[in-house]
């Protein structure tokens, strides 16, 4: 072979090293590579001088094959290394995690009137309460591609997190060392998803709620899952994200839907699971996951079925919590149910008040007391994730108890 076709061959082998590793199916592969953190560092930072170390060798090949005739830009290896080249580079436009999962970084927000009309009041959102008790919803289907969504106003930024294959949602507040994330999506570990921040140089895995070396513990907001219609009932005055839909999505989510992996009532999940599959539940019902310190609880979502309203005290890793369900389900949020330094156990009386036995007190179901000796308190919401999948909650929680009514 000619000097041009090892040239052009070195050319392609660069590009393959600099794209493939990054791409979507190869990851489903293979993820070990992309959720450590030097592989993430490598794929989404050293693989781009790779790439530019490619494309100079690629045209330094090319002016000398073109000068020297069609001897040698003919011959059987440079033709088919162009062929490759260019096969790479389309596959990676389509298929790369840095150009298929872009966060969102400057959102747009429709008033809940504007989002009911557009989307309707089946539509699912992901609700967020901000630490300063400013609530946001973002549009869950809208949310399944790009992963996360950045919320850059006020005092209070936080970036919201959605995993499709988990169905597990987060907020994560913007601040210590993460106060100025530059976020990619990497991979997916046991099927729940991995982004890399190129600031910190940190790998973070949604549930472990920390950088995967344990350096950085991200603060968690409360994030709920429920019906436009019911947010929009309970916090009119929200702003509610969108955006439109583009090729990609359609593009993505018929992949998943042809992969079978995203039908709750189907078997089939992408990635191996650490511990096995945990068959005290249906692989893929809905839960309310609770973890506080190294304890956790689930709670499925199948308790608060029904047409009446309802209210768990429980404790968790030390600390009571009230698990409160309205509006046949679709309303699910976790409490500490401490107020004002006293432990309260609360209750849905006939008429459909929530009230505590300690002192009478009522309150909303979205946590503040409206009357009684409490009037004005409000309990806080605990971060959990909520409605997500039962597999992929049990698989990073193995053991968990799990509630029942029996006891």
């Amino acid at each position: 072979m000619l000097l041009t076709d090892w040239m052009a061959i070195a050319s392609v082998l660069l590009l393959a090293a600099s794209i493939l590793p990054g791409t979507l199916v190869f990851l489903m592969l293979t993820n070990k590579l992309a959720v450590s953190e030097g592989g993430a560092r490598y794929i989404y930072g050293n693989a781009f001088w790779v790439g530019i170390a490619s494309l100079v060798l690629a045209l330094s090949t090319l002016v000398i094959a073109v000068s020297e005739g069609p001897s040698h830009y003919l011959t059987i290896p440079f033709v088919a290394s162009v062929v490759l080249y260019g096969a790479i580079l389309v596959w990676g436009f389509f298929m790369h995690t840095k150009l298929m999962f872009q966060p969102v970084r400057e959102p747009r927000y429709l008033d809940t009137a504007a989002a009911l009309v557009r989307f309707g009041g089946d539509e699912e959102v992901v609700g967020v309460i901000d630490p300063a008790g400013r609530p946001w919803a973002y549009i869950a289907r809208l949310s399944r591609r790009p992963h996360v969504v950045y919320q850059p106003e006020g005092d209070n930024p936080f970036i919201m997190t959605h995993c499709i294959l988990a169905h597990s949602s987060m907020a994560f507040a913007m601040n210590d060392r993460f106060n100025q994330p530059d976020i990619t999506i990497t991979a997916a570990l046991a099927n729940n998803m991995v982004f890399y921040d190129k600031n910190t140089q940190c790998s973070v895995i949604q549930m472990h709620n920390r950088s995967l070396d344990k350096s950085m513990p991200l603060n968690t907001l409360p994030t709920v899952s429920m019906s436009l219609a019911t947010w929009t009932s309970l916090y009119p005055d929200s702003k509610v994200w969108y955006r439109d839909i583009s090729w990609r999505d359609i593009f993505y989510l018929k992949m998943l839907a042809r992969a079978d992996v995203i039908d709750p009532k189907s078997p089939v999940m992408v990635y191996p699971l650490q511990n096995g599959l945990d068959q005290r539940l249906p692989m893929k019902i809905n839960v309310m996951g609770v973890k506080i310190g190294e304890h956790s609880m689930t709670y499925p979502a199948s308790l608060f079925d029904g047409s009446r309203d309802r209210v768990i005290n429980d404790v968790v890793g030390g600390v009571p919590v009230a698990v409160v369900s309205t509006r046949n389900g679709d309303f699910v949020q976790v409490y500490d149910r401490r107020a004002n330094g006293r432990e309260l156990t609360f209750e849905f009386t006939g008429d459909g008040t929530l009230r505590d036995a300690e002192t009478g007190s009522t309150w909303s179901e979205t946590g503040k007391a409206v009357s009684g000796e409490l009037q004005g308190s409000r309990l806080e919401a605990v971060p959990h994730y909520n409605k997500i999948f039962w597999y992929v909650w049990s698989d990073f929680n193995p053991g968990t108890p799990i509630y029942s009514d029996a006891g």
